[in-house]
């Protein structure tokens, strides 16, 4: 196993807390799932789970939030990057581009 890690920058907005946002989008991107898999120990999910290694808030965006986008805070922007394990791909350029974009357009957190 090695330690390198592949690194993508994100923009969101949202009304929750920035943090938890941020760590909605690296679990949905990585080892969050709303269903039991066989053989996924938490060791397993702890070593290929996405990290966030930065987030930065940005000026206020001008407008409202997507439609169903939740929370109680006002409307916020911020930048993040988060991580993963090189070993999650392999020399899968498919498996990288839908763990980088898929399933973030439907997350209510981020707006």
């Amino acid at each position: 196993m090695t330690d390198q890690r592949i690194r993508a920058t994100y923009q969101f907005d949202t009304l929750d807390d920035a943090g938890r946002a941020a760590e909605v989008i690296a679990g949905e991107q990585s080892s969050g799932t709303f269903v039991e898999i066989p053989n996924e120990s938490p060791e397993l999910k702890a070593r290929s789970a996405a990290r966030v290694e930065r987030l930065d808030a940005l000026p206020q965006p001008d407008g409202s939030p997507l439609e169903g986008a939740v929370g109680d805070l006002p409307l916020r922007r911020y930048a993040m990057t988060l991580s993963w394990p090189l070993d999650n791909f392999g020399p899968s350029l498919p498996n990288l581009l839908a763990t980088v974009a898929g399933n973030l357009f439907e997350l209510r957190q981020v707006a």
